[in-house]
């Protein structure tokens, strides 16, 4: 009869890095999954984040009051186009940078919640443990003096009472 070999002990760091991966291949699949236009505003947004766009503004607009002052008077001083374009670029950017942080937002949320269900997940074990741990405090018969605070950790935790005391809380220090 062979005997099965243990699985290899996975250190920290191995399992870190597998979490990571998880997510930035979930992450991935829904950056594919998204409509192109979505791809394409996160890549102006990103690019006009930068300072090569700074730098391509002050370009082309110290070239567009050159070119008018100097050679060829398409839009005389006060600039009336150039002010019209520097507004509509202004609106566009706005959008851009809205839409941006809209799809910002989302990949916030989701991981927020993920996080919360981890947390809530690290919880139940954790109670899970401390009833264990009771039990076996209890058979060997220590003082419950000692047990008194381990008893209260064994109640489940209701996320929605441990909100509702955030939220009350919150108001009291209006």
């Amino acid at each position: 009869m062979t005997r099965k070999s243990a699985p290899e002990p996975v250190g920290v760091t191995e399992l870190t890095h597998r979490n990571i991966e998880s997510i930035l291949c979930l992450e991935d699949k829904e950056k594919r999954s998204k409509p192109w236009l979505y791809k394409a505003v996160a890549k102006a947004a990103a690019f006009c984040g930068t300072v090569a766009f700074l730098w391509a503004n002050v370009a082309v607009f110290a070239a567009w009051i050159a070119v008018n002052e100097v050679f060829i008077r398409v839009d005389p001083y006060p600039f009336t186009f150039l002010l019209f374009l520097v507004s509509l670029e202004a609106i566009f950017l706005s959008v851009l940078i809205l839409i941006s942080q809209n799809m910002a937002s989302e990949v916030s949320e989701r991981r927020h919640h993920l996080d919360l269900q981890i947390n809530l997940l690290n919880e139940r074990e954790m109670t899970a443990l401390l009833k264990l741990s009771l039990r076996m405090a209890e058979k060997l018969k220590m003082d419950d003096e000692d047990l008194t605070e381990i008893r209260a950790l064994t109640d489940d935790t209701d996320p929605g009472a441990v909100l509702h005391q955030i939220v009350d809380a919150e108001l009291a220090h209006k």
